[in-house]
């Protein structure tokens, strides 16, 4: 993972750890990946606060929140943060809006260089060079406007339906005279740097193929879009552990796909969910 830059600063960009609701624990990858890295920085949906302190086994960590962040990291994480090395401004941010009807629109539409402009506009903003951000569980490097926009990809997946097919991480060097280098690391392979080489001009979608995909069963697959938002409005946080449970032995490779009968047999055995709720569930996935 050499450079031709003469680096001032090495930085460890991590992002979408997800702990331990998706993810039970830092990849080994991750820490040899790292090690040397100078400071980390979390770009968001870290999950327990806990696993700042694992990743501060590395190096200093700096981190903000995500959209899907625990409340403690909502609470006590910023929602952006600006660090200064060696004389560049780098903007850090998970890159989602706050409000969720906000945020549910800027997922419409395909065209990738759009939505990657709002953090090149929030870096401009703030006088930034460089920002950094998470979110999309893809890996990337974007310049544009005088502005490299970097996302490290991510460790966790993006929901409880999806596996992350790449775990990644990345290292952006900065150099003397403000130089830059960015290495993107595949952690099932962590001493050697890959390139995502993402095609922006095939679409949002396109990229997102690569790194993620779903881990539904045909039977849920196709009513998935109209049955997902109604069975997590019935009881979110219950909803969240059920298929929490139900997806880990899909993402750990114990059972090829999360079936229906796989939902409705947690569903009943859920002790966190009324007798009424469990009707209404079954009901849904009934239909």
């Amino acid at each position: 993972m050499s450079t031709n830059i003469k680096s001032v600063v090495r930085l460890g960009l991590v992002s979408d750890t997800h702990m331990p609701e998706r993810l039970v624990a830092l990849p080994d990858g991750l820490f040899t990946a790292l090690t040397g890295v100078d400071l980390m920085l979390h770009a968001g949906d870290v999950g327990a606060l806990w696993v700042l302190d694992k990743l501060s086994a590395i190096a200093p960590v700096v981190a903000v929140h995500g959209n899907d962040d625990t409340v403690e990291a909502q609470r006590e994480l910023p929602f952006q943060q600006l660090v200064t090395v060696a004389g560049r401004r780098i903007l850090l941010w998970h890159s989602h809006y706050p409000d969720r009807a906000e945020e549910l629109a800027s997922r419409v539409g395909d065209d990738l260089r759009p939505k990657l402009q709002r953090s090149v506009a929030q870096a401009q903003r703030a006088g930034a060079e460089i920002v950094v951000f998470g979110h999309w569980h893809i890996p990337l490097v974007y310049r544009h406007e005088g502005v490299l926009v970097i996302n490290p990809g991510a460790l966790a997946s993006g929901n409880f339906v999806m596996r992350q097919l790449m775990q990644t991480v990345a290292i952006l060097e900065v150099g003397m005279g403000g130089a830059t280098a960015v290495s993107h690391i595949d952690l099932a392979s962590p001493t050697k740097s890959f390139d995502p080489d993402i095609d922006f001009d095939a679409g949002f979608m396109a990229a997102s193929n690569r790194f993620q995909m779903s881990i539904l069963s045909p039977d849920l697959l196709g009513v998935w879009p109209s049955l997902g938002g109604k069975l997590f409005d019935l009881a979110p946080a219950a909803m969240r552990d059920i298929f929490g449970e139900v997806a880990h032995p899909v993402w750990a490779g114990e059972r090829p796909f999360m079936t229906k009968k796989m939902v409705q047999t947690a569903v009943v055995a859920s002790s966190l969910l009324s007798d009424q709720i469990k009707t209404q569930a079954l009901a849904l996935l009934q239909n």
